[in-house]
C-alpha cells in the first residue's frame, strides 16, 4: 500500500513536471451581514466568503495548461466550493469548476462543470464583482449574469475576431427530471473604452424560461458607466445601471437594478483599494426595498487576498 501511494505520488509530480500547474485561490474575511440575513432578523457577525457572505467566495483551485503538440494545449481548472468559516467547503469539493478542455488557434473547448455563458460574458458589467451579500442585481432579480453554473457543460470560446468573442454552451437533458436540452449564446464587442455583450440561455427545465440580457459599458477615464436589461421570464427581468469612478486611489461606485415586473428595487454602493500586493480592503452596503419582498439592508467590511 505504501509502495502504490509513493509510486502515486511520483507520477503526480512527474505529470506536473511536465504541464504548467498552479495552486491559486481567494480568501474573504469580513464583518457585517447580507440584506438576507438582515431580512431574516440576524445579528452583523465575522464571516467567511464561503457564508455567502461578503464580498466574494472563499475559495482554493487547481489548474493548469500542457502542450500536447499539433499547437494545441490540454487545460484543466478544478475550484472548490465556498470555505466557510468553520473552515468546511459548502457542496461539492469542487463544487465550482471541474472541467478539462483543449486550446488552440481555434479557440478553446471545455467540458465539465463550470459558470454559464451567460454568467462569463456579463459578471464583468458588475463593477462590485457580483457580491454575496449587498448585489443590486441579485436581490431586485434582474441580474444580467443571472444563471447559475452547470454541470456537463460543452462550451466552446472563440478567439478575438477584430474586437468581437464569441461563446457558446450546451448541456444535454440527460437523466434530469423535467430536464431540456440546453443551448446557449453570447457575443461580447470590445474596442477601447466601448463594451457591449448580449447573452442567451434556453429553459433548463420543463416550466421554466429562456434568458436573455445585454449590457454596454463605456469607459471616460475619470468615470466608468455600464448599464443592462435582462429577462428570465416572470418576476426575473428588470434593467441596472451601474457607475465606479477612481478617487485619491479607491474605486468608488454604485449599482440601481429595478424589475419590470414587480417594481422592487435594489442599490449598492462600494469603496475597495489594493492595500498590498494581492491583498484588497472593501466597504460595500446595499437595500433592497420591501417589493422586492425583502425591506432589509446589508453591508460588509472586509479584506480579499488572493494567491
Amino acid at each position: 500500500m505504501k509502495k502504490s501511494l509513493v509510486f502515486a505520488a511520483v507520477a503526480l509530480l512527474a505529470g506536473a513536471a511536465q504541464a504548467q500547474v498552479s495552486v491559486y485561490g481567494l480568501l474573504d474575511a469580513s464583518y457585517g451581514k447580507s440584506i438576507a440575513l438582515d431580512a431574516a432578523g440576524k445579528k452583523a457577525d465575522f464571516n467567511s466568503g464561503g457564508d455567502g457572505e461578503g464580498n466574494s467566495v472563499s475559495r482554493f483551485g487547481i489548474k493548469g495548461s500542457t502542450d500536447v503538440g499539433s499547437g494545441l494545449k490540454a487545460n484543466f481548472k478544478l475550484e472548490s466550493g465556498g470555505i466557510t468559516s468553520d473552515g468546511n467547503i459548502a457542496g461539492a469539493v469542487f463544487g465550482r469548476q471541474a472541467w478539462l478542455g483543449l486550446s488552440g488557434a481555434f479557440g478553446e473547448v471545455r467540458l465539465g462543470r463550470q459558470d454559464s455563458v451567460p454568467f462569463q460574458v456579463m459578471a464583468g458589467y458588475d463593477f462590485n464583482g457580483v457580491s454575496n451579500g449587498v448585489s443590486a442585481m441579485g436581490y431586485a432579480n434582474a441580474a444580467t449574469w443571472g444563471r447559475d453554473r452547470q454541470s456537463r457543460s460543452l462550451q466552446y470560446l472563440s478567439p478575438n475576431f477584430g474586437g468581437v468573442t464569441l461563446q457558446a454552451g450546451f448541456v444535454p437533458e440527460g437523466n434530469t427530471v423535467g430536464g431540456k436540452n440546453t443551448f446557449s449564446l453570447g457575443a461580447t464587442f470590445a474596442t477601447g473604452p466601448v463594451s457591449v455583450s448580449a447573452a442567451y440561455e434556453s429553459k433548463r427545465v420543463d416550466g421554466g424560461s429562456d434568458f436573455a440580457s445585454v449590457s454596454a459599458s463605456y469607459d471616460l477615464g475619470v468615470v466608468k458607466l455600464a448599464a443592462g436589461y435582462a429577462d428570465g421570464g416572470d418576476n426575473a427581468k428588470g434593467v441596472n445601471l451601474a457607475v465606479v469612478a477612481p478617487i485619491a486611489g479607491f474605486n468608488v461606485g454604485a449599482i440601481l437594478a429595478r424589475n419590470s415586473d414587480t417594481k422592487g428595487k435594489a442599490v449598492e454602493l462600494f469603496v475597495n483599494k489594493e492595500v498590498l500586493k494581492n491583498t484588497y480592503a472593501y466597504f460595500e452596503a446595499g437595500r433592497a426595498d420591501k417589493k422586492t419582498g425583502l425591506d432589509a439592508t446589508g453591508y460588509a467590511l472586509g479584506v480579499i487576498y488572493t494567491f
